[in-house]
């Protein structure tokens, strides 16, 4: 038997829905990141309702669902956005999922909680590389402890979340990245407008950002005034 009932799981993925909605949901962020050669560098990532799902690990019974009234009066499979909102609403039942058979989905919930931040915690950024065939995905944001894996979405070329890691991000990524600062903006913005992560013992005047995004150098002196 795992660690963890379903009881514990809708517990812990319905406050978790509440924090990715307060947090990420809708928004982008962007991280600039630095070589050991002191080279800077951005990747933006982007969230959605319907990724959160993949970041649980669990695994939804392939059932009808009466749907909310805009839906109308004809039942359909559950969705990713469906869960999502069952979570978010208190609404989601034992009998709407069950855990992966690899043990992930319990690994997953013990560090979920810890990434839906306004920064995901990420001390790191790399494209992933790793001897686990199974979990496809591009690029990993975290640090020692847990990491966020991203994935290039076809139709509109914005990496999007879709797994969540127990573990050093350095074991799956070549060459990380250390993150020196994050930005983050609703999606339909045109400029990115808030800092929620500067990193320490940076001397930012020597920092070269990259063309598109130096106007973000003079938006962190006004902060910092």
């Amino acid at each position: 038997m795992g660690r963890y009932t379903k009881k514990d799981a809708i517990r812990i993925v319905s406050a978790c829905a509440k924090q990715y909605r307060e947090h990420l949901v809708n928004r982008s962020l962007l991280f600039l990141c630095m070589d050991k050669h002191g080279k800077a560098d951005a990747i933006e990532f982007t969230f959605d309702i319907s990724n959160f799902l993949h970041l649980t690990g669990l695994k939804l019974v392939n059932r009808k669902w009466h749907g909310s009234s805009e839906a109308g009066s004809k039942d359909r499979e559950i969705s990713a956005s469906d869960f999502y909102e069952k979570c978010l609403n208190y609404k989601l039942r034992e009998d709407d999922f069950y855990f992966s058979k690899d043990g992930t989905t319990e690994l997953k919930l013990d560090v979920l909680p810890s990434l839906l931040t306004k920064n995901l915690t990420a001390k790191m950024v790399g494209d992933f590389h790793s001897d686990k065939p199974k979990l496809l995905t591009e690029k990993l944001a975290g640090g020692q402890v847990a990491c966020m894996g991203f994935t290039s979405d076809r139709k509109t070329g914005r990496f999007v979340p879709n797994t969540v890691i127990k573990d050093d991000i350095r074991k799956h990524t070549c060459k990380p990245l250390r993150v020196i600062a994050c930005y983050r903006k609703n999606r339909g913005d045109s400029r990115y407008g808030e800092v929620t992560y500067l990193a320490s013992g940076i001397d930012w005047d020597t920092v070269e950002y990259p063309a598109e995004y130096t106007y973000l150098k003079n938006f962190l002196l006004v902060t910092h005034m």
